[in-house]
């Protein structure tokens, strides 16, 4: 009985170590006399290196510490270079002879960087394993879907979390989520060399495989795993706000670690080289969009279809406006910070538009492959992207344009305009 009430003790203090609780007391009655106990055989749990790490929490919460052991056990046979694993398999050998007071007290001479970055990659899997919300709601910055896109990402930077979700008749519906890594100084990428990651909604522009990676990269192609999957950024927005950088790809990791911490990149989304691969089976090159972030908002199924019917319903009195020649209400469309793709602000771009549709006798506009996505947070704005054919007595043409959208004096206008890169 008393082994059973130490044990029961020990498992206790562990709980609270890896829920990165307050240092909790000592958890023998005479720390001088540290008592070394025989653990029993156990039973390891199954599942992803994710459902078994949060298993092992799970067993010590209550108190089955023997199958915390072999769940871990079986855990780093199959994943040897998951550094997590290895942390909490040496707390639990470090409890058996004495009490820790965080999580990571066993490590040893770890360094104090490396532990911490340990203690948020536990942090943010186990808060991620209370979150349900991407099963039962809807992601609110996912309105609308251009036809020709299967499938949407979305990264939550707060959460360290990336999802996917197929497009069924216009609805997002999730497919899977995995822990993901962001940069160093967290979000909102505004230059070159900052070490963060950009919020905004991005495409997937094309994949550069590890054989790539090696020719081109050659040792540095390690940090990359199983390959690279390079995003828009800077987009068109970006560069009109002077934001710079280059680089920004989703990618694996190096042979050497299974997982790395929640921000550690140099501004890019990383995966374990198994979670990338899985991901990169959803990605269609030049149309998968990427949306990051800086928290994701979840809404049930009545509120999505509100926004996603509003969206739609914006876009189409900005066209409806513009093919009718009502060119003061269409003109009313754009903020007063609105620039387009050649430069100009709203004042040179209504004075040129007012002349235009003064030499229009008709005009007919029709949209095509139209989505719409927004980029949440404080400031949120709606990215439109469509084929636009554009008719009248004296013009035809054809293009690809991408609209962004912002607030102004509890409106949605149109901040940037222009041909889409």
């Amino acid at each position: 009985m008393r082994s059973l009430f130490i044990w029961g003790k020990r498992s206790t203090c562990l709980l609270a170590l890896l829920m990165l609780a307050p240092p909790a007391r000592p958890i023998v009655s005479n720390p001088a006399k540290p008592q070394f106990l025989e653990e029993k055989i156990g039973s390891a749990s199954i599942g992803s290196p994710e459902q078994r790490i949060l298993a092992a929490i799970d067993h010590i919460r209550n108190g089955r510490l023997a199958d915390a052991r072999a769940t871990v056990n079986a855990l780093l046979l199959e994943q040897p270079n998951y550094r997590l694993a290895h942390l909490l398999s040496g707390d639990l050998y470090a409890m058996r002879t004495m009490p820790l007071n965080n999580i990571g007290a066993g490590s040893g001479k770890l360094a104090t960087d490396q532990l911490n970055d340990l203690r948020k990659e536990a942090l943010a899997r186990i808060t991620n394993r209370k979150t349900k919300e991407p099963q039962a709601l809807l992601p609110a910055h996912l309105l609308v879907f251009a036809p020709s896109q299967q499938y949407a990402i979305l990264v939550d930077a707060a959460a360290s979390r990336i999802y996917v979700f197929k497009n069924v008749d216009g609805v997002p519906s999730y497919v899977t989520d995995h822990y993901a890594t962001i940069g160093k100084l967290g979000a909102d990428k505004f230059k070159e060399g900052d070490q963060r990651t950009p919020l905004g909604v991005y495409f997937v522009t094309s994949h550069l495989t590890r054989s790539y990676l090696d020719k081109t990269r050659g040792a540095q192609a390690d940090l990359y795993g199983v390959g690279a999957w390079p995003i828009s950024f800077p987009n068109e927005i970006d560069k009109s706000e002077g934001r710079t950088g280059s680089g920004i790809w989703l990618h694996g990791v190096p042979a050497n670690t299974y997982a790395r911490a929640p921000w550690a990149s140099n501004g890019c989304v990383a995966m374990t080289n198994e979670e990338m691969l899985d991901i990169a089976q959803y990605i269609q090159i030049g149309q998968t969009p990427v949306v990051i972030v800086p928290k994701a908002e979840w809404v049930s199924k009545v509120e999505w279809q509100s926004r996603h019917d509003a969206a739609l319903s914006l876009i189409d009195g900005w066209r409806e406006e513009w093919e009718s020649l009502k060119t003061q209400p269409y003109l009313n469309r754009y903020a007063k910070q609105f620039k387009s793709d050649d430069g100009q602000d709203l004042a040179t771009w209504s004075h040129q538009k007012t002349l235009v549709s003064a030499g229009k006798r008709w005009s007919k506009v029709h949209l095509d492959e139209l989505s719409i996505f927004t980029s949440g947070g404080p400031n949120p704005r709606l990215t439109t992207s469509f084929k636009q054919d554009y008719r009248s007595n004296n013009l035809d043409n054809q293009m690809k344009k991408r609209q962004y959208w912002q607030q102004e004096d509890g409106a949605w206008k149109i901040i940037f305009e222009g041909a889409a890169t």
